[in-house]
Parts: C-alpha cells; structure tokens; sequence
C-alpha cells in the first residue's frame, strides 16, 4: 500500500495553494475580463441593432416625405397645366371673338363703301347718261 507522508501532504497543500492563487490572480481577472468584453460586445451590438432600426425608421419617413412632396408637386403641376389651358382657351375665345368683330366690322365697312361707290357710280352713270342724251339730242 501507499504510505501517506509529509511530503505527500506538503505536496497537496501546495497544489491548492497554488491552485487558489491561480484563481484570485488569473481565473477571476481573466473571468472578469471577458464578462466585461461580453457585456461591452452585447452592449454595441444592442446600439448597432437600435440605430440601425433608427436609420431604418428615418429612410422610411424620408421616403414617405419624398412621395407626399413628389404627389404634392404633381398635384401642383397638373393644376398650373389646367391654368394654363384654360387660360388659353380664353384667349382664343377673346382673340376669336375680336376677330369676329374684326370681320363684322370690315364687312360692315365695305357693305358702306359698295353702297357709296354704287350711290356715286349711279350719279355717274345718270350725269353720263344725261351728257349721252344731250348730245344725242342736240
């Protein structure tokens, strides 16, 4: 059998001294280490994953502005076209109506102006008439 002596004894009570100072010195240090890195790295991620969820909200409400001004501006642009065509028919109505009163009114001047010159062609042809008969006559 084994005989238990006191370098057995000295030899174990070194393992766990040495043991338990490896613990406080380096385990527990080194434990600590990495529940701290382990912290830090969940405590990024967590930001990583709230801004992205914040850019993520912010590009949906910019794409949202984008639409509601891009709508707003077509809305706008359909009502400036709809203007501006009825502001054109208008003028070609008043440029047709001035030019209807242009028409009647240059009908109107050469119905006068044929009705004189038939009134002094007429005067005419009597003072022609009545020199022809006169010397017809004499």
């Amino acid at each position: 059998m084994l005989s238990i002596n006191a370098n057995l004894i000295i030899v174990f009570i070194f393992v766990w001294i040495t043991v338990f100072l490896l613990k406080k010195f380096f385990f527990d240090p080194v434990q600590k280490i990495r529940l701290k890195r382990d912290s830090l790295l969940a405590e990024e991620k967590a930001a990583r994953e709230k801004a992205s969820r914040e850019m993520a909200a912010l590009v949906e409400r910019l794409e949202s502005q984008l639409k509601q001004a891009r709508q707003e501006a077509l809305a706008t642009r359909q009502a400036l076209e709809a203007e501006a065509l009825q502001a054109r028919s208008e003028l070609i109505s008043q440029m047709q109506a001035e030019y209807r009163r242009q028409v009647a009114q240059a009908r109107q001047e050469i119905t006068q102006l044929t009705q004189e010159l038939k009134s002094q062609l007429e005067a005419e042809v009597e003072a022609l008439a009545t020199k022809i008969e006169e010397r017809l006559l004499n």
